[in-house]
Formats: C-alpha cells, structure tokens, sequence
C-alpha cells in the first residue's frame, strides 16, 4: 500500500516533482537538485519504488503514424458485476490507450486513439453497442499542451 502524503518528507516530494518532470534524470543530478550525495538518493527513489509511491517510468514517444491521430476521452457508465471483464474488453479495442476507473457521475474514463475520424467513430460505436454500456459521453481532444 502507498504510504500518505504525511509519511512522505519534503525531500521525497521533491524528488517526486524532479521525477514527473524528468524521470531520466540521474541520480547524481537528483542529489544535486536536493541537497543529497548520489547514494542518498538512489536510497529513498528505491524505497518510494518498494513501497509503491513510484510505480514505474515511461517513454512518452511520439509516433510519426500517431502525430496527427483523433484523440477522444470517454466517460463510460456501464452495469456489470464483472468489471475487469468490461475492462479486459476495452481494452483489447484498436486505440485504446488508457483505462481508469472514477468516481463521480462515470464509472471509467478511457482515452481512445484513432488515425481518422472514422476509426475513433467505430471504435465508440463498439463501445455504446455493447448490453452493459449504460451510455457513454466523448471529449475530443483539440490540442494537447504537455
């Protein structure tokens, strides 16, 4: 379990922003950032990594097929006890490239890539067309800042 904002110091979520910022810094440049040798920081990204705080790093790549693709977020009401089927069903869907689960007014928000206008259409299509999509409401993306 990830431990709270309270038993995280200043250092830590220092380290965190550095991190969203740039999670290929070295260690060396993070302990320079906050005050720390190379080894002090290696020491608490490991331990935010155990603990779950730090999930993971990624590439954010920009694929030259994808530059120009539709980008939509969909808000999903569904009905079914087998969530994680629903999910597993999204999921294998063309373009589909995040899940998360909400709170609020929808149970999932799922970002959905498409190269055309007709392809994100099919792809929503499927969706709504399924017995246990209560309803679905879609936000195309316009422009992207970060």
């Amino acid at each position: 379990m990830a431990p709270t904002n309270r038993q995280l110091d200043d250092l830590d979520l220092r380290l965190l922003e550095l991190l969203r910022r740039e999670g290929r810094a070295s260690m060396a440049d993070l302990g320079r950032a906050v005050g720390l040798s190379r080894t002090a920081v290696l020491a608490r990204v490991q331990r935010l990594e155990r603990v779950g705080v730090i999930r993971g790093y990624h590439a954010e790549v920009a694929d030259p097929g994808l530059a120009a693709a539709h980008r939509a977020r969909v808000g999903i009401v569904h009905r079914t006890p087998d969530v994680a089927g629903y999910v597993r069903r999204l999921a294998g869907l063309p373009g589909v490239a995040e899940i998360e689960t909400v709170t609020g007014e929808y149970d999932l928000f799922v970002l959905v890539t498409a190269p055309t206008a007709d392809a994100l259409d099919a792809v929503l299509d499927d969706i709504s067309r399924w017995r246990e999509t209560v309803r679905t409401t879609t936000w195309v993306v316009l422009r992207r800042y970060a």
